[in-house]
This record gives structure tokens, sequence and C-alpha cells, in this order.
């Protein structure tokens, strides 16, 4: 079973959040679950991740250098950029390159000749640097335009990012447990995202059928983002192994959506949310023609 969830996991993910335009919203209810459904996700990961010393410490250096240059410069440099322009474009551009790697990069490192290791290590370091850099960055940058309370959207992120990190590190040591929750995450993420989804989706389906032309604009602004973050990853290391740079392109494009719907959902709500909800499809989509792009270049290696 789990191998055919690995293997239609993208198809199932979109069918889910197109779902959400035949269910009935949740109202205020929505928000307590998709804290929950991303709680469960982050929760499941962190036990695929080896907390050793000597794990950590691994290409640590090329983390680092990744970790800054990806997740914190860039998103600023290209607010800067983008902002005289449009600001509305900015935040978004800015909110998507801040989000942390996706709680599934680990796994498509693994599928597409990446380095497992490296992708859980920069998995864990952007999931808890997100805590910091989310709110700050976002109030440095946005100020006013970021109606966002700080100390409300560190809350989120403490109960979705540190509250599961913590509740795992007991029942990591339980070894049914932990057994199970390595068999199972596949499974516990595919439902997680599947809940969080059809309730963002059935939340904002009325913004979403009255603004069908923005529906269009914001799926080829979305494929264009992911196609550049993927690239920036693969490129910011050239002379390291070919391994690594998959990894990175990975670990940059595969990002957290599901905590930028979160938030959005919470702090954004309107048309910046329903573009992180387009984003959500898109960042399904865009693994057909990038798993198709790494592994034809790992076997031009090979």
């Amino acid at each position: 079973m789990m191998k055919q969830i690995n293997r239609f996991f993208s198809l199932i993910l979109l069918g889910a959040c197109l779902s959400g335009m035949f269910i009935p919203s949740l109202g205020d209810h929505t928000a307590i679950v998709v804290i929950i459904s991303l709680a469960m996700i982050i929760f499941s990961s962190f036990f695929q991740i080896n907390l050793s010393l000597k794990s950590l410490m691994t290409d640590f250096k090329i983390s680092l250098l990744f970790m800054i240059a990806r997740f914190v410069v860039l998103p600023v440099v290209f607010f800067l950029v983008i902002n005289p322009f449009n600001s509305i474009s900015a935040s978004i551009v800015l909110l998507m390159l801040l989000l942390p790697s996706a709680v599934s990069s680990p796994a498509f490192s693994v599928l597409f000749g990446g380095k497992a290791d490296l992708s859980l290590k920069i998995l864990l370091f952007t999931s808890f640097l997100s805590i910091i850099t989310i709110p700050l960055i976002l109030r440095l940058l946005m100020g006013a335009k970021a109606d966002v309370p700080a100390g409300n959207l560190f809350l989120t992120l403490l109960w979705t990012i540190v509250i599961p990190f913590l509740l795992h590190l007991p029942l990591r040591r339980i070894k049914p447990v932990s057994s199970m929750m390595h068999r199972y995450n596949s499974l516990i993420t595919l439902i997680s995202l599947c809940v969080l989804g059809v309730t963002v989706t059935a939340k904002n389906k009325i913004t979403i059928l009255e603004n069908p032309g923005l529906i269009g604009i914001y799926a080829i602004a979305s494929l264009f983002m992911y196609a550049l973050m993927y690239a920036l990853g693969y490129l910011f290391p050239p002379r390291e192994d070919h391994s690594i740079r998959r990894t990175l392109a990975i670990s940059s494009g595969a990002n957290n959506i599901g905590l930028g719907v979160t938030i959005t959902t919470l702090f954004f709500a309107g048309k910046m949310n329903v573009y992180f909800i387009i984003s959500q499809i898109m960042w399904v989509l865009i693994l057909i023609p990038v798993r198709h792009w790494l592994l034809k270049e790992r076997r031009s290696i090979s």
C-alpha cells in the first residue's frame, strides 16, 4: 500500500485540493484544522531525521551557506527589487522564499538522486530558522502592509514547528512508535496535506470562483516561481558534487507551501491566500518536469 501511496502521492493530493471546491467551508473552525494538519505533517517528519551530532555536522558548511543565501538573503533582495513596481507581488514572493523546505523534500531527494541526510538537515535547520525570519522579516520589510500580529504569527509557528518537535523527542525513543512513524510517514503526510488542501480550498472557493482570470495568472506566476527556486538551488554550488546540487535544488524548490497556506489563511485573507492555494496545486504539478529533469541529469552524469 505504501508503495502505491508514494507512486500516486501527487495525483491524490491534487484531487484533494480540487475537491475542496465541492465541500462546505468549515468557517471559524478552519484555522484550528489547518494548524493541526500542518503540525501533524511536521511531527511525522521529525521522526525521519537523525539527530546525532555526527549526522548534523556532516555537510554543515554547505548547509549553513545555502540556508543563509537562499532563506535569508534571497527573499530580502527579491522583495527590494520587486516592491517599487508592485508591492503585492513583492509580498507574495517574499513569503514564498521565506518558507522552509518541505517535509517531503528528503523523500524527493532519495527519488531524484540527491542526498537524504543533507536534505533532512536543511529541513530541520530551515524549519527552526523560519520561526525567527518569517515574523521578523515580514515586519521589517512590509511594515504596515503586513497586518500581522508578530506575536500571533510567532505562536502559530511555535504550535506548528516547535511543539511537534518537542513532543516527538520522547516518542522517538519508543521503538514501536518510531518504527510506525517511519513506516507510515508518507500516509500520515498525505492524509494531513489532503485535509489541509480541502479545508483551505473550501474556505476560499467563492474568491476563486469570482476571479477565474486571476487564477490563471496565479498559476503561471507560481509555476515560474517554482522553476526559478529549483534552478537557483541547483546553481548555488556550481563546484559541488551533482548529488549535492540535486539536493539543494529540491530543498530550494520544494518549499513548505502548507505553512504558506496556513499563514495566509490566518493572516492574509483574500487574494494572497488564494495565490498560495493555487501554488499548492502548482507545487504538485511542477514535480512532474522536475523529476524528469533531475533523473535525466543523473543518468547523463552516470
